[in-house]
């Protein structure tokens, strides 16, 4: 919910820049603290904060999430690396051989499209 709240507010920050630069007001400083911007989302935050609060639909979601993420089985480090080193390498087979393709097809398109005769 913490999360939520900070990204609702991080929203309405770069809203009320875009806004303001859009219509040409100044972002100046709030009681020489903070930017207009950032107090527009730190009150975003904190009233998004205090409706997820008191949401019990948002508190019971909540700890489902987090229920369900203690059942997870992680993989081990060696799985990890192992899976990774799958994906990057199939990756760079992959470029090679479109690389190849393109190479072939351009030579060859070239031959045919590209003669001076």
């Amino acid at each position: 919910m913490v999360v939520m709240a900070i990204l609702v507010g991080m929203l309405f920050q770069a809203a009320a820049v875009s806004g303001m630069a859009q219509f040409g007001y100044p972002d100046n400083m709030l009681m020489g603290l903070v930017h207009t911007s950032t107090g527009v989302g730190a009150v975003a935050f904190v009233v998004c904060g205090g409706v997820l609060i008191r949401n019990r639909p948002a508190l019971s979601f909540t700890d489902e999430v987090v229920g369900e993420l203690k059942q997870v089985t992680w993989p081990t480090r060696d799985e990890t690396l192992r899976a990774s080193t799958t994906v990057v390498l199939t990756t760079i087979f992959t470029a090679v051989l479109l690389a190849a393709y393109d190479f072939f097809w351009k030579n060859l398109a070239d031959m045919f499209l590209f003669t001076e005769s």
